[in-house]
């Protein structure tokens, strides 16, 4: 029999089920509705559009939320107990952690409350729920009554997280479902895993997948956080591997018109063809909340894919909020709003801390952490004006939009926890130029592949990037400001030249796989305020604020997500490339 894909959609308002209403005939093969959501990211409660925080005047627009998700996922499951829909299976695809001031203030404990309000049936591990440590992660694993899945993480030395499994099985009306994990590699570079060993995804997948076979499994479904390119390599090279469930790219598919700001990346599922022509759907479900993945599947007997349809479901202010999970937010909010009702200070304009936007150029909240870092080692400085005229800070650790209060245009203190959580010291360092050029292009190395966090947003810097060009050789220009001098003024970078510059503590220690700040970097100095309080001191002493765009990173050619092949990260690549951009710069003066 043929893969069928029909077009069945759900209707939001309504909540009515894209899927039969006559009972399911279990000797026929197993009907499942999967529901799935990934990078949550602390949107506990209710959001603005853009994912920022809601305003109580514009709460008839604002969408996502536990409570939503709770909703959606409890009138799923109520018609799968009445009998008039197949069974549900709810999948949490990693990232719960990071992006809120709830989270800031509560960390874990709030974090296992919400998902358990939630029931998820499996949970896949994100990178960021590593941010607090394996120790605390395991109180989170611990804590949640659900079982977490990663295949490719070897846990022997660090015994804490024993709990995740590398895959569980389900018993579903007679049929076995395995669900197998996966984590990207990358998070040994981007948060704290302690003594967890990471290996590659398709091979740990594959491993685990033909053992669930060996052992009788009808259907495997692989859950994980690797990005949409990684979900999508699964799908195609793992031939046991039936659905692919994913997280980590905020990849948006749908079908149809696009819904709202989100830009629509494919088609809801995408179908991924093996070399066998088996067809596996490959799903991911946005981010913070905003939507819901449902995905309907039927398999034959055998436990082959022989129908599907699906599309996510937009959890704007049409859907109805469960009341105890509002009245579980009542619980932690007195923290909350102690933090809100404490005023910074003023900010004119919209503070973009959007990752489509801080993650891939230029955003006027990235320009405004970077000067601050700047404006506050010269405020402490005896020199002139500065010998830190450069401030470094990366896309993927600004958060979250700011939305100034729309009487006061007043910032508080929660709404910068949000958007800079993370709790990072402030270094100033010393880098040769050709060390600063080649961390630059470590930074832009993933740009046209991925909206890597690692992008940079900067102060005292003015780039010209070609994306169009492969992987170090993107950088074609940098302006570079003098520092004690008379009058700041920018010149072009000389790689023999020796550069001080302010950036975090992430950064410095080879966050996001940035290693020349770690390996090349001189003259280390930790700065007496960390990054949220030197913050707040800015809009404290500076208020109002209006940052703008500056033209600071300038593209000619953007390029597209196949852009180039990555080249080698060779030494001598990266000297030839050098010393001909310095040729070419000379020339040009």
């Amino acid at each position: 029999m043929l893969l069928k894909i029909t077009s069945a959609l759900l209707t939001i308002a309504s909540l009515s089920l894209p899927v039969s209403t006559a009972p399911v005939k279990f000797d026929e093969g197993l009907s499942l509705v999967i529901l799935h959501n990934n990078d949550m990211h602390g949107r506990f409660e209710e959001t603005a559009r853009n994912s920022g925080t809601c305003q109580p005047k514009k709460k008839n627009l604002c969408v996502g939320g536990f409570a939503r998700t709770a909703e959606v996922i409890r009138n799923f499951r109520q018609a799968a107990d009445a009998g008039t829909s197949p069974p549900v299976l709810y999948l949490n695809a990693g990232d719960t952690f990071t992006g809120t001031s709830w989270f800031s203030v509560f960390t874990w404990n709030i974090s296992s409350a919400f998902v358990n309000a939630l029931k998820p049936d499996v949970v896949a591990l994100g990178n960021h729920e590593f941010d607090l440590t394996p120790q605390n992660l395991a109180k989170f694993v611990n804590a949640v009554n659900a079982p977490f899945v990663a295949a490719n993480l070897d846990m022997t030395n660090e015994t804490v997280l024993s709990k995740v499994q590398k895959s569980v099985v389900l018993q579903i009306q007679g049929y076995q479902v395995g669900v197998v994990g996966y984590l990207t590699p990358e998070t040994v570079k981007i948060s704290l895993v302690g003594n967890v060993k990471f290996q590659d995804e398709v091979e740990a997948i594959r491993k685990e997948a033909q053992k669930l076979t060996d052992e009788g499994v009808d259907i495997i479904i692989a859950l994980g956080h690797s990005g949409y390119e990684m979900d999508k390599r699964i799908a195609k090279e793992v031939a046991e591997v039936d659905i692919v469930v994913g997280g980590h790219t905020n990849t948006f598919l749908w079908n149809g018109e696009q819904p709202d700001a989100e830009a629509i990346e494919g088609p809801y599922p995408k179908i991924m063809t093996q070399a066998s022509g088996k067809k596996v759907p490959v799903v991911q479900a946005y981010a913070y909340t905003k939507y819901l993945g449902v995905l309907n599947v039927t398999f034959d007997t055998t436990g082959k894919l022989v129908e599907l349809s699906g599309q996510p479901l937009f959890l704007d202010s049409s859907v109805n909020q469960q009341p105890d999970v509002l009245e579980l937010l009542e619980v932690y909010r007195p923290a909350i709003d102690e933090l809100n009702n404490e005023k910074v200070g003023v900010s004119k304009v919209t503070l973009d801390g959007s990752s489509s936007v801080c993650r891939q150029q230029e955003c006027n909240l990235g320009n405004l952490a970077a000067d601050i870092h700047v404006s506050y080692v010269a405020s402490v400085s005896t020199d002139r004006w500065t010998n830190a005229p450069i401030g470094i800070y990366n896309g993927g650790g600004i958060r979250n939009t700011i939305i100034p209060d729309e009487n006061s245009n007043e910032v508080t203190r929660g709404d910068l926890l949000g958007s800079f959580p993370f709790g990072n010291q402030v270094i100033v360092i010393t880098l040769n130029g050709s060390d600063l050029l080649y961390a630059l292009e470590q930074m832009v190395r993933s740009q046209g592949e991925t909206s890597g966090g690692e992008f940079p947003q900067v102060s005292g810097l003015r780039l010209v990037l070609d994306m169009s060009e492969p992987p170090y050789s993107r950088v074609k220009e940098v302006r570079v400001r003098c520092g004690l001098c008379d009058i700041p003024s920018y010149d072009l970078l000389d790689v023999k030249k020796n550069y001080t510059l302010v950036t975090s503590s992430f950064l410095s220690e080879g966050g996001d796989g940035i290693t020349t700040f770690k390996e090349k970097a001189m003259n280390k100095k930790v700065q007496d305020l960390g990054d949220l309080d030197m913050i707040v001191w800015y809009f404290n002493n500076y208020s109002p604020l209006y940052p703008e765009i500056q033209d600071r990173i300038v593209f000619v050619n953007k390029g597209s997500k196949s852009a180039g092949v990555k080249s080698k990260d060779s030494f001598t690549t990266v000297i030839i490339g050098l010393i001909i951009s310095q040729l070419l710069w000379r020339l040009g003066t």
